[in-house]
């Protein structure tokens, strides 16, 4: 291959040329995004009843949907959440799992089980879970010059329908502000007098708002459609309806009874942006969308539109999802670009020419672009994984171009040809770069059949690296061969003048190593023992070191914003939670480093179906916060923490921030919770009151933020407890009752007024003194078959009390959570903080205390990795022994990875990182790049053993001759790592994997350097020399 090229040097360029070409034009059209695209394997199944308990709701929804799913292929597990009106069951699958076949035969299920259901149960949904389902931009519209009540009306009409045209916004919702609805508010005084009933003026109001079509009449030789035109016209024709006729036959008209206004919908949220109240527009992206392509065009738009209607309204983009991702992915490739500039300068150090050291970074953005092209036809994206993988490999790509680049000239010395030294520079090393690169590529086959969120991840970033090993391996057997011919590489010149000091200085520290790591191996090779020692020394620190090292799932990601959560006292209203958070909002901002706030006080109706997993009420809210940089949130906690308490303290609300992100809370929002403890039994009191005891005590260790239960606070209600046997002598049904109650109190959405072109609700209810307090409930009125009308308290009572806000259950048992963010404490410090705590309820009956899903997902991804690293080890062992036809000399290899445990655990402590998946990751790309350093050496021994008269000179001269190769490829490897490691930003995603890898090719390049040649010596003089 090698002869090909080097005989058709202009074919090799033009072949060159068209991979640079591809590479640019992939790279254009690849999408970015944060992560690889994950299908993650969940439904939910939403189910509406409205109005009735979480206690019914378990048993009259909940309960049969759980049981109907089970039976679904693939199920892992089933949790479900009852709360007052809705009923959230929660199926998470088996990775792997084909997720449209799952989600076929799960409403396949739920459709057979709606028989069981109540009637009037609404039609049950099954959502996939999709991360993007996040929205991509939340824009505050803020009034200009209209008036802030008609603002919401202004957008839906006016701004929307810009929004819905973007190519890739899957929906535009909107929330805060007014929304129009035609009030008619009863007196019950005038009602009674009247002898009428609610229920009457609601079937009133409703059958007379029609226009419909009666069919077509002939005349003459044309058809004429004939319509009944009913319709309201304006709100006086609603006022002027005729609800009945009085006993002396008069109309009744709805104004003798109600009043009717041109109003607004009660409202149950409100939005700022700053001090300014606001309208949010929330932008939802499709699935498999370019995020970032689509928040500009959208930002674009948001330009244009703030021109065009400036003069009315302002638009302010507050929350942008593309904004992190752009970061993140930035980061990432400025730290590979970083990487390649640092390599360059390394490379001359230890090559000694700029000229070689140009020749060999060149086979990086080839690589590189030879990657992307392998990227676009595998339908990858440019994510933090994929240009992780590229950004952690920049080191390694130049390894196997600096061994051709070295024997290249190594033949050039010898006085051959420039086209000889190439040609037999390269077939003489091309036997160990194949095996070597196979090594670095094999430790990521495990990887490829796992399954897991953590195989799921890192997938792209393992085939990254595989890819760009591959590109390297081909450029520097063909490409860089042909760049030695060029006449502006082949010169022998000295080069610049001004330079000759530094390369005097570079010989000079060469020659005190090579001097240094001869003495070393000279003494190593008296005195064995102490080596070996050492060695057994540091392998048995290394396995205590880990059993201590912090754990979790996944490092966290500092962000320049800041989320927070306001939790008033259950029943209390809108005006009060905006008024404390306000106050809340008021403090945060004179800190000083809040740069913008928007918030969102109550809920929108819908937001418990299109985000089943929040939390509502009107007693909540949301603080979204941009911070003035990304590390200011403690200085933030610590100048509110006393202003923010006297707050907590006096209004009794609770602030709670949001911990910092890792990259899979979007995928698993269960990971960003921090300790979590799962307390299961069927008795909900006694669980109750065990999850109470143990918030408790967690608190008062000090170690965690505001711990909360899943209980949190009873809801007060007030309870119509109906005597069946009266209500029965009225001739009243349950559900009749039932329905006149909630007309009186909630009211009743009759009908739809037409107007231009909006449909605006009609809602019929009591008016506000007739519905507040129970005197007013137990004087409802209900029309009887006599025609006489009763009261509410004739036939039942009414009591307060209070209702659990949800039930949990978890593969079929009732459960309460515990939940604690971290406070400067890792997730394995914290499970050892509480062990005490549950021991002392290790003896009760029918109560189970686990960790929360984070731990499981944890340990089954560090279990999976932990396999990977073994299956790795394995596979490197089989190639070595396959290419080396020798099943002793590769353990002699394999030593370098055993190593390389103790730098692994170092480097994450000196960098304050812990032991994660990604960490994990670090180990397993460990596995197959500290080997190549034994490799080089024993390629050595075998090639020249004849060459030398004993093994200690054949030892002692390979590592002379090796040194340089190896501290070049150890160098470039390790300083390529600083820039993930060293930032001058937020922390990088990769940091933890550039710390294990620094940190173990660091001590094992050291000990590989003073072991493997003692090693080998003895099992030369053991099983070799006998045999030849």
């Amino acid at each position: 291959m090698t002869l090909y090229f080097l005989k058709n040097r202009i074919t090799t360029l033009v072949v060159l040329l068209l991979i640079l070409l591809v590479g640019f034009v992939s790279m254009r059209d690849l999408k970015i995004d944060l992560l690889p695209d994950i299908s993650y394997p969940t439904l939910t199944v939403v189910t509406v009843y409205e109005n009735v308990s979480p206690s019914e709701i378990e048993t009259l929804v909940t309960k049969p949907i759980e049981e109907i799913v089970s039976s679904v292929n693939g199920v892992d597990r089933i949790t479900s959440e009852s709360l007052e009106g809705v009923s959230l069951v929660k199926i998470r699958f088996r990775w792997g799992t084909n997720m449209d076949t799952a989600s076929i035969q799960t409403r396949e299920k739920v459709d057979l089980v709606k028989g069981s259901l109540p009637i009037d149960a609404k039609k049950s949904i099954v959502l996939k879970f999709d991360p993007n389902d996040a929205p991509l931009l939340q824009i505050a519209a803020i009034s200009t010059g209209i008036d802030p009540k008609e603002l919401r009306s202004f957008i839906k009409k006016n701004l929307s329908p810009y929004f819905e045209r973007v190519d890739g916004i899957a929906a535009v919702s909107i929330t805060g502000g007014y929304e129009k609805q035609i009030l008619v508010n009863i007196d019950r005084g005038k009602l009674n007098a009247y002898g009428l009933s609610p229920q009457e003026i609601v079937q009133g109001v409703a059958s007379n708002n029609f226009n419909f079509p009666a069919g077509n009449i002939k005349r003459e030789d044309r058809e004429i459609l004939v319509r009944t035109m009913g319709a309201y016209e304006n709100v006086d024709a609603i006022s002027e309806l005729v609800v009945n006729l009085s006993e002396k036959g008069a109309p009744i008209y709805l104004r003798n009874v109600a009043e009717v206004l041109d109003s607004y919908k009660e409202r149950t949220s409100v939005s700022y942006f700053n001090n300014d109240e606001c309208v949010a527009i929330v932008l939802k992206k499709e699935a498999g969308k370019n995020s970032v392509i689509i928040a500009d065009e959208a930002k674009e738009l948001i330009d244009s539109l703030n021109q065009e209607f400036g003069s009315k309204v302002k638009l302010i983009v507050v929350s942008d999802q593309s904004r992190f991702i752009r970061e993140s992915v930035t980061g990432v490739a400025s730290a590979g670009f970083q990487a390649i500039i640092i390599c360059f300068f390394v490379l001359s150090f230890f090559l000694g020419t700029f000229r070689e050291s140009a020749i060999v970074t060149l086979s990086i953005p080839i690589s590189i672009l030879v990657t992307i092209v392998f990227f676009y036809f595998q339908k990858m994206t440019l994510n933090t994984m994929s240009l992780g993988g590229l950004s952690v490999g920049v080191g390694m790509m130049v390894d196997s171009s600096i061994v051709v680049l070295e024997s290249i000239y190594g033949f050039r010395k010898s006085k051959k040809s420039a086209f000889e030294s190439a040609l037999e520079g390269t077939q003489d090393v091309f036997g160990s770069l194949f095996a070597s690169t196979l090594t670095s590529i094999v430790v990521f086959l495990p990887i490829l059949f796992l399954e897991g969120i953590a195989a799921s991840i890192f997938r792209e970033f393992a085939l990254s690296i595989t890819y760009s090993l591959i590109s390297s391996f081909f450029v520097s057997v063909t490409f860089i061969p042909v760049l030695t011919t060029l006449p502006m590489f082949s010169s022998q010149s000295e080069g610049l003048a001004i330079f000759r000091p530094f390369w005097a200085f570079r010989e000079r520290i060469l020659n005190v190593l090579e001097k240094l790591y001869v003495f070393g191996i000279e003494t190593i090779l008296k005195r064995p023992k102490v080596i070996l020692l050492s060695i057994s020394v540091l392998i048995l620190f290394t396995v205590v070191f880990f059993k201590f090292l912090p754990t979790e799932l996944m490092p966290q990601v500092q962000k320049a914003d800041l989320n927070a959560k306001i939790i008033l006292p259950p029943g209390s209203s809108l005006q009060r939670t905006e008024e404390v958070t306000k106050e809340v909002l008021e403090d945060l901002q004179k800190s000083g480093f809040v740069e913008n706030a928007f918030l969102k006080v109550g809920y929108e109706e819908r937001d418990l179906v299109i985000n089943p997993r929040g939390d509502f009420g009107l007693n909540r809210a949301e603080l979204f916060l941009q911070l003035i940089r990304y590390d200011a949130a403690e200085d933030l906690f610590e100048s509110t923490k006393e202003d923010i308490s006297e707050i907590e303290r006096r209004t009794g609300a609770q602030l709670v921030f949001v911990p910092a992100k890792d990259l899979l809370s979007d995928l698993l929002p269960e990971t960003n919770e921090g300790l979590v403890l799962e307390v299961s039994g069927q008795d909900l009191f006694l669980v109750r009151e065990i999850c109470k005891e143990i918030q408790s005590e967690i608190q008062k260790t000090g170690k965690f933020g505001e711990a909360t239960t899943s209980f949190g606070e009873d809801t007060p209600e007030i309870r119509v407890l109906i005597d069946r046997d009266k209500m029965a002598t009225f001739g009243l049904s349950v559900e009749a009752v039932a329905k006149t109650l909630r007309s009186v109190i909630k009211g009743e959405a009759a009908t739809r007024f037409k107007r231009n072109d909006e449909e605006i609700p009609v809602l019929i209810r009591h008016r506000l003194n007739d519905r507040s307090g129970t005197d007013s409930l137990a004087n409802t009125l209900f029309k009887i078959s006599s025609g006489s009308l009763i009261r509410l308290q004739d036939f039942a009572s009414i009591v307060s009390g209070n209702s659990n806000r949800k039930i949990l259950r978890y593969d079929g048992k009732r459960v309460g959570l515990v939940k604690a963010p971290l406070v400067s404490t890792t997730y394995s410090e914290a499970l050892k903080i509480v062990e005490p705590i549950l021991e002392k309820y290790s003896n009760k009956k029918d109560i189970s205390i686990l960790p929360g899903e984070t731990q499981k997902i944890m340990e089954k991804s560090i279990q999976s990795l932990t396999f990977a690293v073994i299956l790795s080890i394995v596979l490197v062992y089989m190639v070595l022994a396959s290419n080396m036809e020798n099943l002793g000399l590769p353990f002699i290899i394999l030593f370098s990875i055993f190593v390389s445990g103790a730098g692994v655990g170092l480097g994450l402590v000196l960098t304050g990182n812990t032991l994660n998946i990604i960490s994990l990751m670090g180990i397993i790309l460990l596995a197959g790049v500290v080997v190549n350093n034994a490799i080089i050496l024993i390629e050595f021994y075998q090639l020249h053993e004849k060459d030398f008269k004993s093994i200690d000179e054949l030892v002692i001269a390979g590592g002379r001759r090796r040194l340089n190769p190896i501290l070049s490829t150890t160098a470039t490897t390790i300083f390529g790592l600083f820039p993930l490691i060293i930032t001058f930003g937020p922390p990088s995603p990769q940091g933890p994997m550039a710390a294990s890898v620094m940190g173990g090719l660091l001590v094992s390049t050291a000990l590989t350097l003073l072991f493997v040649p003692l090693a080998y010596r003895w099992y030369y003089l053991r099983f070799l020399k006998g045999s030849k």
